[in-house]
């Protein structure tokens, strides 16, 4: 039985906790005040077409990523084709560019002066639903891919094995046995790329597709209402809520078979036609995800209006995403040891509402945190702007990220550790430092890593909440590339891909250390 918690300890954690999802609270809090002539207005025009728009992109890019993703992660796991360890690694490099980024990039390299009119012609026109789904797909599609192969790898030396006793061939197995085994891993993998459609901003403004989270802005923006905004928003909030639920759901299935200690068989090898589709399998993804979208930024930098004012916006980046990293770091310290001390009923509550921050788009929660200050200070919403509210959004949308990797880590100390340490009579705070902060060092760097990049990534929220002198890599590409001045986005695009790129390095690095 755990041990109880210290209830100063215990307190502290649920409400932090309750406090990083005060802006989701509120925002569901509006649906009990009158409907008011903007919230009305919009029904009736434009909020089919919204809610239409962020189910069709969402239920799209789940089948397609889902394909491609599971596809790419059984080749790589089954078969030994040419350039198979290089694709293990580089089918996880479109996580690295936003995409948004990689939307301003196709639709210049489709434009009427872009490389394909060049190649062909003619432009195409991509701005469309269909080339929303297109982009969210190509830089989306990790998610299964990685969830997949992890479930191939465990599973697949065992499950071909029997089928080759059992005289089926590698290719029936791998789809008759494999994959159903595998289910709960890929469908919690396309659940991810469901929430990360929902929660897209970017792309659906930039193409043109009518979306809740673009509604979400362009309500706040023209209005100037903020119950209207509100109220909108909380229908993403109940579409990650059933999100949440499903890929809970999906992991059910998922616990150990008995064949994840099974010695991995050899990989298949393959003839030369076979081999030449596993190629391509793997490799159009990767063009299409990465190479071209980061081809065409490449290709237009160049001109000192690009540089100009670069630096300061890197520098707020720079700010913006270690202080946020840093308080987020904290929180999720405070939260991971109380849940760890005991089991207790208010803090699981609370984690249980904060966690769906990393859910909902980042348009949610500015408004989340405009109603939220609004209340706290009396309606005064333009106080609720600036840094503290930028710092504030963060901590709502990203505390599940910091969260997960920090209880990872920690999980990882055994208690015992800990039972001897206080024998020996080691306090709280030497048992920190002195055991677990060594055992849990890779986590802690792996979460400030990822928290930082998300943070420097984060669109919209950044936007809404942001001072107006304040300006972030991801706002100047956004402002820049709206206008059509790709030439000029550029440096500051290519710096968030960069980023983007740290946290598959170095936590690859981390891996092989440990």
């Amino acid at each position: 039985m755990k041990r109880a918690a210290p209830r100063p300890v215990a307190f502290l954690a649920a409400a932090v906790a309750l406090f990083a999802s005060a802006p989701l609270i509120a925002v569901l809090a509006s649906l009990a005040r009158p409907f008011g002539d903007a919230i009305r207005h919009v029904a009736a025009t434009t909020g089919a077409a919204y809610v239409f728009g962020t189910l069709q992109l969402m239920i799209a890019a789940g089948i397609f990523a889902t394909l491609i993703g599971s596809g790419a992660a059984l080749a790589v796991s089954l078969a030994e084709f040419p350039g198979r360890r290089i694709f293990s690694f580089a089918l996880a490099t479109p996580l690295a560019v936003p995409a948004y980024i990689a939307a301003y990039a196709y639709g210049d390299f489709f434009g009427p002066f872009g490389a394909f009119a060049a190649m062909t012609g003619a432009g195409a026109d991509v701005k469309s639903a269909p080339g929303a789904v297109f982009v969210l797909t190509m830089t989306l599609y990790p998610y299964v891919y990685l969830a997949a192969r992890a479930a191939f790898a465990a599973r697949s030396g065992a499950y071909l094995e029997a089928a080759r006793l059992a005289g089926v061939s590698p290719l029936r197995a791998a789809i008759g046995l494999l994959a159903p085994a595998a289910r709960p891993a890929i469908a919690g993998g396309a659940l991810l790329v469901m929430m990360e459609a929902a929660a897209d901003f970017g792309v659906a403004d930039y193409f043109g597709v009518p979306t809740l989270s673009v509604g979400v802005f362009r309500t706040w923006n023209a209005f100037g209402d903020l119950t209207a905004a509100a109220q909108l928003a909380s229908l993403l909030v109940l579409i990650a809520i059933i999100l949440v639920t499903l890929e809970t759901f999906s992991r059910r299935g998922g616990a150990d078979d008995g064949t994840r200690g099974q010695r991995a068989r050899a990989r298949l090898r393959l003839g030369p036609a076979a081999a030449s589709g596993a190629v391509f399998l793997c490799a159009a993804p990767v063009l299409l995800g990465a190479v071209i979208p980061i081809g065409v930024i490449a290709g237009k930098l160049g001109g000192a209006a690009a540089i100009r004012g670069l630096g300061e916006a890197l520098a707020n980046s720079v700010v913006a995403a270690s202080a946020g990293a840093a308080l987020i770091m904290a929180a999720a310290m405070v939260i991971a040891y109380a849940a760890r001390a005991s089991k207790n009923a208010v803090l699981g509550a609370a984690l249980r509402i904060a966690t769906l921050g990393y859910s909902v788009p980042g348009a949610v929660i500015a408004i989340g945190v405009f109603s939220a200050g609004a209340f706290v200070l009396g309606g005064a919403v333009a106080g609720a702007t600036g840094l503290t509210a930028l710092l504030y959004a963060y901590l709502a949308r990203f505390l599940t990220a910091g969260l997960n990797v920090v209880s990872g880590g920690l999980e990882g100390v055994a208690k015992a550790a800990d039972a001897a340490a206080r024998m020996l009579g080691a306090g709280g705070a030497r048992l920190a430092l002195r055991i677990h902060a060594p055992l849990m060092a890779p986590s802690l760097v792996a979460a400030a890593i990822i928290l930082f990049v998300d943070i420097a990534k984060e669109l919209p929220a950044t936007l809404i909440l942001r001072s107006f002198n304040f300006e972030t890599l991801a706002t100047r590409v956004y402002r820049l590339a709206g206008d059509e001045r790709l030439a000029e986005a550029a440096p500051a695009a290519l710096a968030l891909i960069t980023l983007g790129l740290v946290p598959a390095i170095a936590l690859s690095a981390l891996a092989r250390r440990r």
